[in-house]
Formats: C-alpha cells, structure tokens, sequence
C-alpha cells in the first residue's frame, strides 16, 4: 500500500511539473479603440464602440495561444490619438512589462496613427519583452471583418521567441511590421499598410529611447505641408504661437517654396527648430546631396522618417536637449546600433576609411565595417 501510494504521489509531482512546462504565455491587452472595435452606422461605421471584453471573447481562437488578461484604456478613433494619451499609454506599458508574470503586451489600436503610436512607444517604452499594435480596416460587425485574423497574428507574434528584442511592432493586413518602417499607404484597403527601408534599426530595451517617466507633457512641434505657391500663414501662425519646432513636409528632397525657407531661416534665429522631412513616401531628405544647406541654416534634415514620425522624434529629442546638433544625432543614428559605434570610434580618432577593390570600408577598434552603400547615401 505505502508503494502505491508513493506511485501516486510521484505521478502527481511529475503531472503538475509538466504542466507548469506547458503553461502558455501570459500577455496584458490594452484597449484603445479604433476600427477593429468599430461598429456599422447608415452607409459608414463608428470607430470605438466595442469593447475589448467582447472583442476578446469573439475570437475564443486566441485562448490557444496566451492567456490573456485586458484593460480599456480608452475607446476612440486613432484621429483622436494625441499626446497626451502617448505619455500615458507608455508609462502604462512600462509598468505592465516590469511585471515578471508577463511576457508581452498586445494594443488594439485604429490604423491612421497606428504609426506614429507604435514609433512612440518605440522610443519610450524599456523592456524587450514583445509589444504589437494592431488593428483592422472593417469594423467588428461587418462580413468581412479582419480585426479577428490580425488579432490572432497579433498574438501569435506577441508569444513567439523570435520577437523579443525587436522593435514595437504593426499588425495589419495579417502581416506584421515594425515601428520604425511602417507607413500606412491606402486609405481603405484590407493590406493598408506598406514600409520603407529605415536608415537605422533601434529596438526597445532597458537601454535605448526617452526616459518619460516624470513628464507631464511635450513641447510643441507642427507640422507644414509643402506645395507650389505655399502660404506662409501656417509657419507664421506657428511662430506668434511659440511653437518648439516645426517639421516641413517638403516637395522632393525637403525643398519648400522660397519665402517659406525664408520664414524657417528667421524662425531657427528666434530659437525655434526646423527639421525638413518630405510629402514623398519614400527616398528621405538628407544634409548632403540637396539643394538645402542645413548646416549652414540651422535646419535638421529628418533621414528617412516622414512628418509625424520626425515630428514625435522631435518632440522627444527636445525634452532632453535644445542643442541643435545633439538633436541632429538622434537623427541620424539609433542609440544603440553599429553605425552608432562607428561614429563614436570616428569621434575618438580611433577609425580610418580605407578603399579596397572600390568599397569603403571603416576600421572601428577589431571590427572592420563596410559602408559603401551608406556612404554614397549620407555623406560619412
């Protein structure tokens, strides 16, 4: 009998610790609203009506994946997304991913700014446990809905080994993106989404972004939209306002309409900041190779980001600093990258360029590093 009962016992033991081997994920989901909780109105739909606990309990799929627990941290359309909201929502998930019992976040999220969220969030959150964005492009009662594919992805993508250590990361379309690439390049269709080739690459961790734990609010950053024959009125306005910098969407390479550049020299003189991006999707704006000496103007060139995401680097890099050529950096490099250690060995003397067989090469320290295509593009 004392046998048996050992049999049990052990049987007991080692049932519970296979259990515990196998227990899933435990991922926090933070509700914001947007489309993916949006529901039918007249020949539209209203964005931010449902709410995560339905949301959640439509799709009984995600159950096999994570356990999962939830928050309504508000409920609108990603058009109301603003500032404030970003600081919250950061501090948020900071606190929610200093807790040991959890392994990920995943933010339901309206896909206008999903972006600039998502870039945000990048900069200001300090864990390297996975957060996902995601959202969808039909509201939740339509028949064909795609919040619940993308949500299950999402979560999908919020458990896997793999995403640890990445960037904050998009879901949409049931293809995932991360922070620093993602534009939104269609108004209506399913797979809105499309990316760019970032300069730099910069995940979130205990070592990377803006601490914004004791900040209340932002400066104030605008953004200009360039065409031929463009107004000064709305840099004007931004200037008698005392703005802290404005980005300039600009036609081509950054360029603007010239007696706005005029404005933007008078106003970098009065101490505001000017960072030059581009209405064009793709291609960036850069100091060297164009026709806007920003060294000389005091103007920021904003590299591959365009307005919103420069406009919230910005907004950041001048919470921490008004030099001008400090906030260049942040420009031009991640905080922790290896063109980041180039540029510090650069910095030190410790680098040379050599040229062999018609590529550039930089020696920092042990390391040799090829930049030829980079040199071409920015001017090292």
């Amino acid at each position: 009998m004392r046998k048996i009962i050992n049999w049990v016992l052990a049987a007991i033991l080692i049932c519970g610790s296979t259990l515990s081997t196998f227990a899933l994920p435990k991922v926090h989901v933070i509700a914001t609203g947007g489309t993916i909780a949006g529901t039918s109105s007249g020949s539209g739909y209203d964005a931010g009506q449902v709410s995560i606990e339905d949301i959640l309990a439509a799709v009984p799929e995600l159950n096999d994946y994570a356990e999962l627990d939830y928050e309504q941290f508000c409920n609108i359309g990603s058009q109301d997304m603003d500032e404030h909201i970003w600081l919250l929502l950061a501090k948020r998930i900071n606190q929610v991913l200093l807790d040991d019992s959890y392994d990920a976040v995943v933010v339901t999220h309206g896909t206008d700014t999903m972006e600039e969220t998502a870039y945000f969030l990048n900069l200001t959150t300090h864990s390297p446990k996975p957060i996902v964005l995601v959202g969808s492009m039909r509201p939740s009662d339509s028949p064909e809905a795609d919040g619940p594919k993308n949500l299950v992805l999402a979560v999908k993508t919020a458990v896997d080994p793999e995403s640890t250590g990445k960037e904050v990361m998009c879901c949409l379309g049931e293809k995932i993106f991360e922070a620093g690439s993602v534009f939104k390049n269609d108004s209506h269709a399913i797979d809105a989404y499309a990316a760019i080739t970032p300069d730099y690459y910069m995940p979130h961790d205990d070592n990377t972004g803006f601490d914004i734990s004791k900040i209340e609010s932002l400066p104030q950053v605008g953004i200009i939209y360039g065409y031929g024959g463009c107004s000064t009125l709305p840099l004007q306005a931004f200037m008698e306002a005392d703005f802290d910098g404005v980005v300039l969407a600009g036609v081509g390479g950054g360029n603007f309409y010239a007696p706005v550049q005029e404005l933007a020299e008078q106003a970098v003189a009065k101490g505001m900041k000017i960072v030059r991006s581009t209405r064009c999707p793709y291609g960036g704006v850069y100091t060297e190779g164009g026709e806007v000496d920003d060294l000389q103007l005091g103007f920021i060139a904003a590299g591959c980001l365009n307005p919103q995401k420069a406009r919230i680097l910005l907004m950041l890099a001048l919470t921490e600093t008004n030099d001008t050529d400090r906030i260049r950096e942040y420009f031009n490099q991640a905080i922790t990258t290896e063109l980041s250690r180039i540029r510090c060995a650069q910095s030190q003397m410790n680098a040379f360029k050599t040229l062999h067989n018609g590529e550039i090469l930089i020696q920092a320290g042990d390391k040799t590093y090829n930049i030829s295509g980079i040199e071409q593009r920015k001017g090292y």
